[in-house]
């Protein structure tokens, strides 16, 4: 009850009835008060995360202004309401390491950023093996926990404190990982895929999981990348979906300045005109689609008038496949053990093939035969030999 509220009660009646109004007037307050607490609280997210002014609830449905809750983070402007409501001290780099059934054991570090992105690296010790990946997180209040969703998987950490997560190893048992004094940034390489775009001059590249938008690093095979997108007839400023094996880069600042994360192209794969970030996330299945042939050796496979199509279909089921660039169509089985793929050729039709159709021909043959992986990122598909190198690049058109 304010002093000012006193005096008026103390103004009216007698000492007794001066009395009871002030009590009264008191009691009034401190209702009052409650209500507006039970009011803050009521903004709290059902699922069990707390939902912040301007924010979302714990499900990522967008909540209306609610008053902040003592103690409760503030969603700073360009930060994620669920990263806010996780309680992390962000950004920060969580480190751990966890057994492995066929390696020294197994080392994660996990860096997080309050907008919601994601980079993680895990290395394989005594294998000399590591394996990048980003994308989005978000918060699973009912659980309490950071769920990360990449390129075709996801993970869920428990939420321990501000500076610790647990994760769950192949042994079943949970492990944690520990937020580091300072925050480390590394170079994630890995296949990216995005929208590429040119607007004065400046390539800037919009990566497709986390939607961040970077400047490219003219250097590496940047060029390929640069005379891909000029052939593919873009206008001025126009995007384009393009995919490469890259690296997330730190660039040095000018005259000290901090450093600029930039892209860098390791090995350019393809641009694709009319394809978005958003037929893009979701990634092709191997077996029991339809595979456009868009180059093998190198060597792009433009159409030629009035024959089929190149194209490779693997049929789940019956391990058996059927391919072609427009002339013959090959046959045979396939063996598929994980990211290990080997052709059997078998029957072949016998029609003389012109120009330039016989040549592909047998390089389709020989690309099946040197086959020993592959890999999908989106909705292409690369046919990699015994050492990793390319041999053919396909296109998801649709789904059986």
């Amino acid at each position: 009850m304010s002093a000012k509220s006193c005096q008026i009660a103390r103004g009216l009646g007698s000492e007794g009835q001066r009395r009871m109004r002030c009590a009264a007037l008191h009691f009034l307050s401190v209702l009052t008060a409650a209500c507006s607490l039970a009011a803050t609280v009521a903004w709290a997210d059902l699922s069990g995360a707390p939902v912040v002014p301007g924010g979302r609830s714990g499900d990522g449905a967008p909540v209306a202004e609610a008053p902040a809750l003592p103690g409760a983070v503030v969603v700073a402007q360009g930060e994620d309401p669920a990263a806010a409501a996780s309680g992390l001290k962000l950004p920060a780099s969580f480190n751990g390491d966890l057994p492995c059934s066929d390696c020294d054991r197994l080392r994660f570090r996990l860096n997080l950023w309050p907008d919601g992105v994601f980079h993680l690296r895990r290395s394989w010790k005594g294998k000399q093996m590591a394996r990048d990946s980003i994308g989005r997180w978000w918060v699973d209040g009912g659980l309490h926990s950071v769920v990360l969703s990449g390129a075709g998987e996801e993970m869920r950490l428990k939420i321990l404190g501000p500076d610790r997560l647990r994760l769950t190893g192949e042994d079943g048992k949970g492990h944690v990982l520990t937020a580091a004094e300072k925050f480390e940034p590394f170079e994630p390489r890995l296949p990216l895929r995005g929208m590429l775009t040119y607007v004065a001059d400046e390539a800037r590249f919009t990566e497709c999981l986390t939607g961040r938008d970077y400047p490219l690093v003219a250097d590496g095979d940047y060029l390929a990348l640069e005379h891909a997108y000029l052939a593919a007839g873009a206008e001025a400023g126009g995007a384009i979906m393009a995919s490469f094996d890259g690296a997330i880069v730190e660039a040095p600042g000018e005259q000290g300045a901090a450093t600029t994360p930039m892209v860098m192209v390791m090995r350019f794969v393809g641009v694709w005109p009319g394809e978005t970030c958003e037929r893009a996330m979701g990634e092709a299945s191997l077996t029991n689609t339809y595979w456009k042939v868009v180059s093998i050796g190198g060597e792009d496979l433009s159409p030629v008038e009035g024959r089929r199509e190149p194209n490779l279909i693997l049929r789940e089921g019956d391990p058996r496949f059927t391919a072609t660039v427009g002339c013959n169509q090959v046959t045979g089985s396939y063996t598929l053990d994980g990211d290990k793929l080997t052709f059997g050729l078998g029957a072949t039709t016998l029609m003389a093939c012109p120009p330039p159709l016989d040549v592909r021909e047998g390089r389709l043959s020989h690309a099946l035969a040197q086959t020993a992986a592959w890999r999908i990122d989106g909705q292409t598909l690369e046919l990699l030999d015994a050492g990793g190198a390319p041999l053919a690049l396909l296109q998801a058109v649709y789904l059986y």
